[in-house]
């Protein structure tokens, strides 16, 4: 992938693993580093990400008064060069992007996502069909200079919005959480990934398999854990993130584990909000080595 920005799809084709706080707290793990860091919301029309990083309201109000466009299904559609050309380029992708107050930028879901899978469905073309978001990356957000690294928060599916998301993004972030099912739905996945590569000719590989909602009180976690680590080896992120309630609760609050003071956060939350950041280093590295 020629990009200057690093790229990775936080991405399992399973719901309930973590993908988007893993994606709100790596970015903001990526930002407590010192990156610029953009996530793009590809999972659906509900906004999660954007609720998770505490804009979502905004967004709404945006959508209300019809303030919201051009928005991210825009730039997979047909009208995307029309708008940018009309605009400015960087009038345009800065008309997508919202400041959260996890340091991190957003460009978020937005409800033509949902018609987007059937428009990119009736395109012929399958390098057109899978290159849109690629091609919007490469030649309006890199030529920017803004970001360092993009995260793209994917579909819990595979659908012709998920292909564009590993087409752009080629790296993709694993969590799974611990049970026998994950397991086979990780295998599942190495086997789709490797498929991709014979058929389309896409270099789309794991570069990270994060151990998720992690429960250190079972041996049940432990010996599954044991498993992913046979099995995946040097895939597998330097830390597990520990299972903790208070993860949920400041998530529900718009907020990540960087954004509370450090006496506020329980021994659990702390422990999770490190393993973030271990592995949000571990990650940028392994971008930054995998771009060389």
């Amino acid at each position: 992938m020629s990009s200057d920005t690093r790229r990775a799809s936080i991405f399992l084709d399973k719901g309930g693993t973590g993908k988007t706080t893993s994606a709100a707290h790596i970015g903001a793990g990526l930002n407590e580093l010192g990156h610029n860091v953009l996530l793009l919301d590809l999972a659906g029309k509900q906004g999660d990400l954007a609720d998770a990083l505490g804009i979502y309201e905004d967004i709404q109000e945006d959508i209300a008064n019809e303030d919201d466009f051009p928005n991210i299904a825009t730039t997979m559609g047909n009208r995307w060069s029309d708008v940018a050309e009309m605009v400015g380029a960087e009038d345009a992708v800065e008309r997508l992007v919202y400041e959260t107050n996890s340091g991190v930028d957003l460009i978020p879901a937005h409800p033509d996502l949902d018609g987007l899978d059937a428009d990119l469905g009736n395109i012929d073309d399958v390098d057109d069909r899978y290159n849109r978001l690629r091609l919007f990356l490469d030649d309006y957000v890199d030529s920017l200079g803004r970001w360092d690294v993009v995260l793209l928060d994917m579909p819990g599916l595979a659908n012709n919005i998920t292909y564009n998301g590993l087409w752009a993004a080629q790296n993709v972030v694993t969590p799974v959480s611990m049970g026998s099912f994950e397991l086979k739905q990780a295998r599942s996945l190495e086997d789709d990934l490797q498929k991709v590569r014979s058929s389309y000719g896409q270099d789309v590989r794991i570069r990270m398999m994060i151990a998720n909602l992690y429960d250190r009180r079972t041996n049940l976690h432990s010996d599954i854990r044991e498993q992913f680590e046979d099995e995946f080896a040097s895939l597998m992120a330097p830390e597990y993130i520990v299972d903790s309630q208070q993860i949920r609760t400041v998530t529900d609050d718009g907020r990540t584990l960087f954004d509370i003071p450090n006496d506020e956060l329980l021994s659990t939350a702390k422990d999770a909000r490190d393993a973030f950041l271990a592995n949000a280093e571990e990650l940028s590295n392994r971008l930054q080595s995998d771009s060389q």
